[in-house]
């Protein structure tokens, strides 16, 4: 009895304390940008009891215990204005998974200085963040700069930053949209001052944002969070330059930046003469972008932009072939006038419930083009080509896309639609005048020789249309879990409808023009695609990821008009979809992903009749290809260590094509006897390719001097035929370089060296190995003399070993001289020295099908330029 009496108490009170203990209160705390703050303090206060909590690396937190019907949740972080929310339990509400805004403290944030250990990098799930106080910044410094200084980022030949090999693509500031989004225009524009935190982000979206669905390929954006309190303010520039080679310019930009308007102006024009003409460029653009509501914001963008430029290149081209090798020596003028204007419209809503985003994008080229080219082939043929031929393109197009996205009332359920569309002519007029010097193939002494005079008017319409409906299924009903798990199905359709006419024209012996039936064509090609998923979703704080799989019919249909004749083809894959993304520990993480497409061949592909732009090399397409599948795998790994400021990045891409479209080149004889090449196109299976990077970095002596080992590795085959015969090519590329950079306040310096391997084993040519390697030494420096002159110095040293075209091996050095002026050192005016020594050069290697091109261009290097710039900018307040 007293056995039974008591297991009755025990239950009894354990009814109690779980009666008791059920409440529970969960969340992200976020500011107003929608970032996470880590380190927040909470606390609830529940009757006589104090629970408090800490949020973690990703904003999160967790407070389970409360006993009471009703408390009192307080939020505090450091520079932001404290939240303090009553909670009631009584009618069974439930809070959590809840976010919990908090709004900047502009009194006190000034006030507040802090010395801490400074943690140079973070990673996170999607994200890499660095942190702009490790890194040095000097007064007047702009965005770019801080840029060079991070880790696993550098900029290209283009100025396009790039991250892990892969270039970035859209911009945002606080987690907004920014002007235009153009990652090249603001970074060198705003002042690295005032940035805090500087995000590298796999983005899925701004609709998968949303629904949570993270599906397909992620490209890179770059999201700079700025300084409490300077997230709005005015900025602009002007700059006038001029210098030697008839070199000027003038720039100049304008920008209001408000928490809910942005109006940015922007003009330039730059001129320079070079060994081959005249090169300049006029732009002028304008933006509007105005948060009209909470929810919906609005953005209204033009740019019109105009290129003038005259271009001499030196090609020599090695094309393999089952009868020999055929060497060609292309030298050629190419002068174009292009003009272009852009006009874009978006309109985006994003509410608790709904997603909404509208876009229409317009776009106008008009262009002209003189070009002109001796184009000599040796070995299996021996001839000379003079072309002169000038070209006229117009180039209209339209595109829109409309995104609509519902939560619905089940937490967890979504359906997303989608469609876009596009609308555009390609208008190209051609009038050739050709000549062709033949030679005796005995003897090598000069034949005989053709003249030629065609008009060729290739007209393009593009049509297409494409829609998606996606749905998800909660498969779990418990709100308060941090884990979801969903179940998605997917339908898109995608018919893209190309229409094309080909009227080949020449003069016969009274100089009248005719039609040429044989080298014209009229007919549509029309491509549809269906895919069908289904993809079981699972996400939870430190492990997200969806498996499933994919069918993928599709039909091509090209409708021949002349030559009369229609052709179908149905292709039908299945493949799997995979994307796993995994935080191993609060600073490793590792994202997987898999995917594949089907592509239709494109329009030179397809064209029936031939192609006689080149007269050395006639391309006549194939009615009867097939659609290409494409499977792509990646595996990505992050790692940083918060105490010594180390960071590992690496990453595995891997490709494999099916039904791959690929040249098959003929060796035929012309009219006059003569041996010309002609290209013609089939599918064909074996494609891969593999490659793999890496970053590895250190920063030493409190992140003053960082030491950065990075480089990549990748191998592959391609597969094209010459006469009928398979030709495979065996890639085998490397690329290996160390950094060391240091800066401090006065004076900043970085070292590197480089080496880049480059190999292709042709299984026509199997002993016949084609590698080319390069060294590169590079030192730059930049320090402030007294009376704030500010030197700036850098070297290159490039050895080139194995390109086909005689190359020396550079040393570029440049200096420069500026000095700051006006209140605030707005003002600069500068000096620059270009390729002091006048050796510079810039080779290139092109590898296509069974040809590799090395390709060298003669431009002016060597000038001295004078600048003044007039920075305006207040931010905050």
């Amino acid at each position: 009895m007293r056995i039974l009496l008591f297991l009755l108490f025990n239950l009894f009170c354990s009814g109690y304390a779980i009666a008791q203990a059920t409440n529970k209160v969960s969340g992200t705390v976020k500011d107003s940008a929608n970032r996470v703050l880590p380190g927040a303090s909470v606390r609830i206060v529940s009757g006589k009891d104090t629970l408090q909590a800490v949020t973690d690396f990703r904003g999160k937190f967790s407070i389970s215990g409360i006993v009471a019907a009703t408390a009192l949740l307080s939020i505090r972080s450091l520079g932001f204005n404290s939240l303090d929310i009553r909670l009631d339990f009584k009618s069974g509400q439930k809070h959590t998974n809840v976010p919990y805004f908090l709004q900047r403290d502009k009194n006190t944030l000034k006030e507040v200085v802090i010395t801490t250990q400074v943690i140079p990098v973070r990673v996170l799930k999607d994200t890499v963040e660095y942190n702009a106080a490790a890194f040095q910044v000097r007064e007047n410094d702009r965005v770019d700069e801080l840029l060079r200084q991070l880790p696993g980022l550098r900029f290209d030949r283009d100025g396009r930053l790039i991250s892990m090999g892969q270039p970035t693509t859209k911009l945002r500031v606080n987690g907004e949209d920014f002007f235009t989004n153009n990652v090249k225009d603001f970074i060198t524009q705003l002042p690295a001052d005032i940035i805090a935190k500087v995000q590298i982000i796999n983005d899925y979206g701004d609709e998968s944002s949303f629904t949570g669905n993270k599906s397909g390929e992620s490209q890179k954006m770059l999201n700079l969070v700025t300084k409490p309190g300077r997230g709005k303010g005015n900025f602009g520039n002007t700059a006038l330059y001029a210098g030697t080679s008839e070199r000027y310019g003038l720039q100049t930009n304008g920008n209001l930046w408000r928490e809910k308007k942005q109006v940015g102006i922007k003009g330039n024009i730059n001129s320079t003469n070079n060994p081959a003409g005249i090169n300049r460029n006029i732009s002028a653009g304008m933006n509007y972008r105005d948060k009209l509501s909470e929810s919906v914001t609005g953005s209204l963008a033009y740019v019109y932009d105009n290129n003038k430029n005259d271009n001499h290149q030196l090609d020599y081209t090695e094309t393999l072939n089952p009868s020999g090798s055929l060497y060609t020596i292309n030298d050629y003028n190419r002068n174009t006038n292009t003009g272009r204007h852009n006009l874009s419209w978006n309109l985006q809503s994003i509410g608790k419930q709904t997603y909404l985003q509208a876009a229409v994008t317009g776009n106008f080229l008009n262009s002209n083009t003189a070009y002109r080219a001796l184009s000599a082939q040796t070995g299996v043929i021996k001839q000379d080509l003079f072309n002169n031929t000038f070209s006229s393109q117009y180039t209209p197009e339209l595109n829109g896309n409309l995104a609509l996205s519902h939560r619905m009332t089940k937490p967890g359920r979504t359906l997303s639609i989608g469609i876009s569309a596009k609308n555009g002519i390609s208008q190209l007029d051609d009038d050739m005048d050709n000549r062709i010097r033949y030679y005796n193939p005995q003897t090598g002494l000069f034949a005989k020789d053709s003249l030629l005079n065609r008009l060729m008017d290739t007209k393009n319409r593009l049509r297409s249309l494409a829609g998606t409906i996606r749905f998800s299924e909660p498969l779990s009903n418990d709100e308060d879990s941090l884990v979801s798990k969903n179940l998605d199905f997917v339908y898109t359709y995608e018919l893209e409808d190309n229409a094309n006419t080909l009227v080949t024209r020449v003069n016969n012996a009274q100089g009248r023009r005719r039609i040429v039936d044989t080298l014209s064509t009229d007919y549509t090609s029309r491509f549809g695609s269906h895919l069908f998923g289904v993809n079981f979703r699972y996400g939870a704080e430190d492990l997200s990821y969806n498996f499933g799989i994919s069918a993928q019919p599709n039909v091509l249909t090209v409708y021949n008009k002349r030559p009369f004749g229609n052709i179908r083809h149905v292709g039908f894959n299945i493949t799997p979809v995979a994307n796993v993304s995994y935080n191993v520990s609060d600073r490793t993480s590792l994202t997987f992903l898999y995917n594949g497409t089907s592509a239709a061949p494109n329009l030179a592909q397809l064209q029936p009749v031939p192609n006689t732009r080149n007269l050395q090399n006639v391309i006549i397409g194939n009615p009867n290809l097939k659609s290409t599948f494409n499977q792509t795998a990646s595996l990505s790994f992050q790692n940083s260590n918060l105490q010594t400021g180390r960071v590992i990045m690496f990453a595995v891409n891997g490709e494999v094509v099916q039904n791959q479209v690929v040249s098959n080149v003929f060796l035929r004889r012309d009219t006059l006897n003569g041996l010309k090449q002609e290209t013609t196109f089939l599918n064909a299976n074996g494609a891969y390719n593999v490659d793999g990077i890496y970053s590895w970095s250190q920063p030493f002596v409190d992140n003053v001097v960082n030491l950065e080992v990075r480089g990549t590795v990748g191998f592959g085959n391609t597969v094209s035929y010459s006469n009928n015969v398979l030709n495979e090519n065996k890639n085998f590329s490397l690329s290996q370089a160390v950094l060391l950079r240091m800066s401090k306040k006065a004076l900043s310096v970085t070292a590197d060296a480089s080496y880049n391997y480059n190999s292709n084993r042709y299984s026509l040519g199997y002993s016949n190995l084609k590698n080319i390697q390069v060294y590169e030494f590079n030192l730059s420096m930049k320090t402030t003399l007294p009376r704030r002159i500010i030197l700036g110095f850098d070297a290159l040293k490039r050895i080139n070993i194995g390109y086909a075209i005689a190359s020396s091996n550079p040393t570029i050095v440049n200096m420069s001289l500026e000095k700051p002026f006006l209140k605030r050192e707005r003002g600069t005016f500068k000096i620059q020295a270009y390729d002091i020594l006048n050796q510079g050069n810039y080779f290139i290697r092109n590898v296509s099908d069974n040809s590799i091109i090395d390709s060298k261009n003669n431009q002016n290097t060597r000038y001295l330029q004078v600048s003044i710039n007039i920075n305006l900018q207040q931010f905050g307040g």
